[in-house]
């Protein structure tokens, strides 16, 4: 760069220090064969280049690629985005929740929400899921959910008309014994998910297109600065028409995972299958939102109906006459696992079956790993003793997952760390896929409890 040339880039650099941008990162110097389109931009595009300031957003070789190639007025289209995208960087008390202690002076409050601008994503590629294996068959290399295809735009789910988009949410702020930040990664490690189905022979990967919708960002440090990004994550998820199916992560984020759906779909239009150990139905915690008051919130906003709403499975110290008399009195129909042991399991899944049968067309599916017996779930993070059996479990999801329009499902809670033999993990996998193979089976058109001829006699 030319000295006067430099000198006018470093002056506009220093007028522009309040600007909403950071512009205390190292001056760019800009090549002299871009020199006249940068002199085409006005000062404060101009200045926002030559401070450094954009080079957070964009790598430097993108951006002598893209002021070569941009004319001026969609070169000043990206600049004025990426300006855009700068300013939101910072604290905005009209957006951002300022009740915990944080550091609002901070120029990147918002760096792990803010998604790449659409000026960076056009001509890389056409919409659409997308593989990330090297091999036609792939047993090994960058683990999916399900080993399927990647999407991480909501364009890519349209264009791939895709059905289920299964999405990791790493939530860790939460009660319990900590780790459910790593359960994503650990249920896509062990790829048993999407598996053919014993009881049907339908295969969930044959007859649903399903996708890894990658992570949904989080904030480790505040479960309350997570909620509004992941409900309008999963609010766009649902707009495409796939069902989002969340891994967490701690249970608080049912609570956004549900408001995101019910964004869509309408509050009230669909039901709640919950199953947990905890009622999560606490009404006066110190926080705005925990794994502890999930469905107090769900509830209390109205986003869903108690009387849409079943829980199965409770058991624990939150199990007091005070939480059970305030689910009676929200119409919730919840089963403990003292009537499960009294009357049995199947009486009281003929029951459960019965109350969804009745509900809504649609439901969400939720389930909290805590609600298996940690003889096959020791990786829950509010681990109960005793509690229901996984094959147990899977019949309750399987059903309910074949016999109605799922809108979303979610599964959290688990604690990879707590079982080094990885068999929660597998259970956790079995699960999801309960679900995923119910979906399938009203896809394929059969009834709930179809079984398959073949797997019931040899025929011999």
């Amino acid at each position: 760069m030319s000295s006067p040339a430099k000198l006018v880039c470093c002056v506009l650099a220093v007028l522009l220090t309040g600007a909403p941008f950071d512009t205390t990162r190292a001056e760019w110097t800009v090549p002299d064969e871009l020199l006249e389109q940068v002199a085409a931009l006005s000062d404060e595009q101009a200045a926002f280049i030559t401070s450094g300031a954009v080079l957070m957003f964009i790598p430097e070789q993108q951006l002598e690629h893209e002021l070569t190639t941009r004319d001026t007025q969609n070169l000043q289209g990206l600049v004025n985005d990426l300006i855009a995208l700068s300013a939101e960087m910072g604290y905005d008390p009209e957006r951002d929740m300022g009740a915990t202690p944080l550091n609002l002076a901070s120029k990147r409050f918002n760096r792990g929400t803010l998604p790449t601008p659409a000026a960076l994503r056009e001509l890389k590629r056409d919409p659409g899921p997308f593989s990330v294996h090297r091999y036609l068959f792939p047993q090994s290399g960058v683990p999916t959910f399900a080993g399927a295809k990647v999407a991480i735009w909501p364009e890519d789910l349209i264009a791939g008309n895709v059905d289920v988009a299964i999405i990791g949410v790493p939530s860790n702020a939460s009660s319990g014994r900590r780790d459910a930040g790593n359960g994503p990664n650990a249920m896509r490690a062990t790829n048993t998910i999407a598996t053919p189905d014993v009881q049907s022979l339908v295969d969930p990967a044959e007859v649903l297109s399903v996708v890894d919708y990658g992570d949904f960002s989080v904030d480790w440090l505040s479960t309350e600065l997570s909620v509004n990004h992941v409900t309008d994550m999963v609010e766009e998820t649902a707009d495409t028409g796939a069902i989002p199916m969340i891994v967490g992560g701690d249970t608080s984020m049912l609570y956004p995972g549900v408001k995101g759906v019910a964004r869509t779909h309408g509050e009230g239009t669909f039901g709640l299958l919950h199953l947990n150990a905890h009622p999560d139905a606490e009404q006066n915690g110190d926080h705005t939102v925990s794994d502890r008051q999930s469905l107090f919130l769900l509830l209390d906003e109205g986003i869903v109906d108690g009387a849409d709403t079943v829980q199965v499975g409770l058991r624990g110290p939150a199990v007091s006459v005070e939480s059970l008399q305030w689910l009676r009195s929200k119409n919730v129909r919840y089963h403990t696992m003292a009537e499960i042991e009294q009357r049995g399991f199947d009486k009281v899944l003929k029951r459960v079956l019965r109350e969804v049968e009745s509900g809504p067309d649609a439901f969400f599916v939720s389930i909290d790993v805590s609600v298996i017996s940690p003889t096959e779930m020791i990786a829950a993070g509010r681990i109960m003793p005793k509690g229901l059996r996984l094959e147990e479990v899977t019949r309750v999801i399987r059903h309910v997952c074949a016999s109605k329009d799922i809108v979303g499902f979610e599964i959290t809670d688990l604690a990879p760390m707590l079982d080094v033999s990885r068999l929660s993990v597998v259970n956790a996998n079995a699960v999801l896929n309960a679900c995923l193979t119910g979906i399938a089976v009203r896809k394929s058109g059969l009834a709930p409890d179809f079984v398959h001829p073949l797997v019931l006699d040899h025929g011999q």
